[in-house]
């Protein structure tokens, strides 16, 4: 019997310490400010306001004062001697001048020829070939041609005579003598009087 009386005793303090802790929860949620609702609030801030003004055209009176002023360069004296001016030389083109005696050109002078015709090894000097015409290759064909020419006073080739041949072969000889006469060689001359003269030229063929 008591034991009934207990569990019932028990059940209404339950229900009744229930209620009481809700209602007081109830009452404190009603006394806490809201916080959060304060937070969330956008703060506010004046729209700015721009204003535009318009800035006038300048005129520039002077085109030049667009241009930067030049740097000054300070001046330079340099000292320097005058040239010398050297006399004037005539130059004769193509044409050598050379001093003969009289025993020079007994000694110089072929026999069997005429009078004013050289030898050009008799010469200080190697005249010099112009124009070279090279003379057509014939396939299969060695050897060397060797030739003595004598050159007129124009530097032209006025006459040829074959010292050897081993090429052996007519269509080399007959190419090299056409190239001869179509070369030029240097005109020589003696106290301003151009002569004839004797010269030897090889053609080699490999």
């Amino acid at each position: 019997m008591k034991l009934k009386e207990d569990k019932i005793n028990y059940k209404r303090n339950f229900e009744a310490a229930l209620i009481l802790s809700l209602v007081i929860i109830i009452v404190l949620f009603e006394l806490t400010p809201d916080t959060e609702n304060k937070s969330d609030k956008i703060p506010y801030f004046p729209e700015p306001v721009i204003t535009v003004v318009d800035i006038p055209n300048t005129n520039q009176s002077s085109p030049n004062n667009l241009r930067p002023p030049l740097p000054e360069i300070p001046s330079l004296i340099i000292p320097f001697d005058e040239p010398e001016i050297l006399s004037d030389v005539i130059i004769k083109e193509n044409i050598q001048s050379i001093e003969k005696s009289e025993q020079g050109n007994k000694s110089n002078t072929l026999k069997g020829n005429s009078k004013g015709v050289y030898k050009a090894s008799s010469f200080p000097f190697v005249p010099r070939q112009i124009v070279e015409v090279v003379p057509e290759k014939v396939d299969g064909s060695e050897g060397a041609i060797k030739l003595k020419l004598l050159i007129g006073k124009d530097g032209f080739v006025l006459k040829h005579e074959v010292l050897n041949n081993t090429t052996n072969n007519s269509k080399c000889l007959t190419f090299v003598i056409n190239a001869v006469y179509k070369s030029r060689w240097q005109p020589i001359a003696f106290d301003g009087e151009k002569v004839d003269y004797w010269l030897e030229k090889t053609y080699v063929f490999n």
